[in-house]
């Protein structure tokens, strides 16, 4: 009867060390931009989609706040992506569908994206992006926003 009840309790044992195991799956959370917004912290949930003529879309999306960046490139693997014109914008929302602000690239600042990982199995690229973009409007009003020091994390469409 010890032999049995000892051959079951290492049973249990093993069913709960293997259940307890870490997923290694990678979940939507792990997806992300962060920076630091004139100073402050910011982040957002990291989001990637293809568009025609193979260029790629980067967006960053922060719900509480409504406030979203997006970022395009012509996506040529690792390497510095120095943007311009439209490359990049960051603007705000009401209901994440009303437009309240945006805001595109300075043209008196350097902003890139680098891309230091990529890896083709699982289609995950991450790196560092630095942007700095003026309030579109009235061109009287100047208000700018630097984002420094930014991370990102996000997984390429398949």
């Amino acid at each position: 009867m010890k032999k049995i009840l000892m051959v079951v309790c290492c049973a249990i044992g093993g069913v709960l060390i293997y259940s307890c195991h870490k997923d290694s799956k990678v979940v939507p959370a792990d997806y992300y931009f962060k920076a630091n917004k004139n100073g402050a912290g910011w982040g957002g949930q990291g989001s990637a989609s293809a568009i025609p003529g193979d260029s790629l879309r980067l967006t960053a999306l922060k719900p509480a706040g409504e406030e979203q960046i997006y970022i395009n490139i012509k996506f040529n693997g690792l390497g510095t992506y120095p943007l311009t014109g439209t490359q990049a914008a960051f603007f705000t929302t009401v209901g994440m569908d009303v437009l309240t602000s945006h805001y595109r690239l300075d043209t008196t600042k350097s902003s890139s994206l680098t891309i230091l990982s990529y890896s083709t199995k699982t289609r995950i690229i991450s790196g560092t992006f630095e942007l700095h973009v003026l309030k579109d409007g009235n061109p009287n009003e100047y208000v700018p926003i630097d984002f420094n020091n930014g991370l990102f994390r996000v997984k390429l469409p398949n």
